[in-house]
């Protein structure tokens, strides 16, 4: 199972209708070629991992990256484990308003990520990378 992981920051005021556009794209695509994952989005940042067969990965890449709803695209990893870790999830996201991060909801998903970053510490190496990330840009909240 090939692994990628990338962040990249989104154009100045991104709509949701836009990171809808990019969910709904990246769950149908996903599902119809086997690729499990989980994108991030806070602080106008982007961290995704992508986890499936390496030749279908890296064209998406290659087309993420020219993706105009973002820039700054920067790989951080790639690499071969066994099995998957976001078995069902064609694209699993979250994107915490400031509204959410002061309220109780807030505080519940940051415990959340915390909690699913120390479960995923007997992982590949990516997945730990990743909820590594997400510690990190979390701790901006």
């Amino acid at each position: 199972m090939f692994e990628l992981i990338y962040r990249s920051i989104a154009i100045p005021n991104i709509s949701d209708k836009e990171i809808n556009a990019i969910l709904k794209t990246s769950r149908k695509f996903n599902s119809e070629n086997n690729i499990t994952g989980c994108l991030l989005f806070h602080n106008n940042e982007f961290i995704q991992i992508l986890e499936g067969d390496e030749k279908t990965i890296k064209k998406l890449y290659a087309r993420i990256e020219k993706d105009n709803r973002h820039t700054e695209v920067r790989l951080v990893y790639t690499g071969i484990k066994e099995g998957r870790t976001f078995e069902g999830w064609s694209m699993a996201f979250s994107a915490p308003s400031e509204n959410d991060v002061n309220n109780i909801n807030g505080s519940l998903f940051i415990e959340n990520i915390k909690t699913i970053a120390e479960l995923a510490e007997d992982r590949s190496d990516a997945v730990k990378l990743f909820w590594y990330m997400a510690k990190q840009l979390i701790k901006e909240i």
